[in-house]
């Protein structure tokens, strides 16, 4: 009995489908290449400018880093490390820090919830508001810290003439006259320059929430403070641990305001500034390299367990 030669075979259907089968990975491969192509340039330039350098430190911080003529370079291990954890300066620096971050961080999360509430509904003239929220931010830390230098002067302050004109204070002050008030004004200076990212991040994220929820929920009787708690926070809480992370890292590298505004005070140096000095005014590399490696793990560490606790609270 002859074949029909008008019919496909079952292997030429066969063929047919494993062709179709092939052109879709075929497609999905090309714009996957075409992807990284479009990556490849910026993994480049994180690459040459970040892990170069990354790995750079973590080799000086293991070692005794030659810097006169005749030295040589030494490797000691974890002998920077043990030295840091062991010095006063280095705790001391920590703790500051630490004031720096819990301050600012407090002030730039209630501030710009606050503002970010505000300007979440449309009104006449939102838009003016929300150009000059943004100047704080696009100004430069050192002409932030000139600034507020200006207003806190203990001699011709702007805030000095202003309290004293209204009564509130007898005399001029002198705002940084002890370590915790120096701690608290350099962070409140650092927050005011970041809160407007901070509120930005936060009016996204309520930007991002549906108007049914809270509609459903004033339908039910739920008070706005209720509906701010079981629906816009927890909604709200990926922007949240963004701004955590953010405003951490910025808090934890602070050097240009307490530069600004105090110097190299030892009452108020920041980790940050400890490695500028440890680094380029003792020229002890070394030490420096291990200290900033440090830092770098702390605020890895610190950014992690926001995003664990974003994970846990969100099962």
């Amino acid at each position: 009995m002859g074949v029909d030669a008008t019919k496909p075979s079952v292997l030429d259907s066969t063929g047919a489908a494993s062709r179709r089968g092939r052109a879709p990975a075929r497609r999905e491969l090309s714009q996957g290449a075409l992807g990284w192509l479009f990556v490849a340039p910026i993994v480049v330039v994180i690459v040459v400018l970040v892990g170069y350098p990354l790995l750079l430190s973590l080799q000086m911080s293991v070692q005794d880093v030659a810097v006169y003529p005749g030295e040589q370079t030494r490797l000691v291990g974890l002998g920077n490390y043990l030295s840091l954890l062991r010095a006063d300066s280095t705790l001391s620096a920590a703790i500051h820090t630490f004031g720096y971050w819990l301050i600012a961080v407090s002030v730039e999360l209630g501030i710009g919830m606050a503002a970010a509430l505000a300007l979440w509904h449309p009104f006449r003239g939102r838009g003016i508001v929300l150009a000059l929220l943004v100047l704080p931010w696009a100004l430069p830390p050192v002409v932030s810290g000139l600034l507020w230098t200006r207003i806190l002067d203990p001699t011709s302050g702007w805030l000095n003439g202003l309290l004293y004109q209204l009564g509130l204070i007898n005399h001029y002050q002198i705002w940084f006259s002890n370590p915790a008030a120096t701690i608290a004004l350099v962070a409140l200076v650092h927050a005011w320059g970041l809160i407007p990212l901070i509120t930005l991040i936060l009016l996204g994220g309520l930007q991002g929430i549906p108007s049914e929820l809270y509609e459903a929920a004033h339908i039910d009787g739920a008070s706005s403070a209720k509906a701010f708690r079981f629906i816009t926070v927890p909604l709200l809480r990926g922007s949240i641990v963004a701004a955590l992370a953010i405003g951490t890292v910025v808090a934890f590298g602070i050097f240009d305001v307490v530069y600004v505004l105090v110097g190299t005070d030892r009452d108020a140096r920041s980790v940050m500034m400890q490695i500028y000095l440890t680094t380029f005014g003792n020229l002890d590399f070394g030490h420096g390299a291990a200290l900033a490696v440090m830092l770098s793990l702390v605020s890895i560490l610190v950014s992690v367990a926001y995003i664990g606790g974003l994970r846990r609270r969100a099962r």
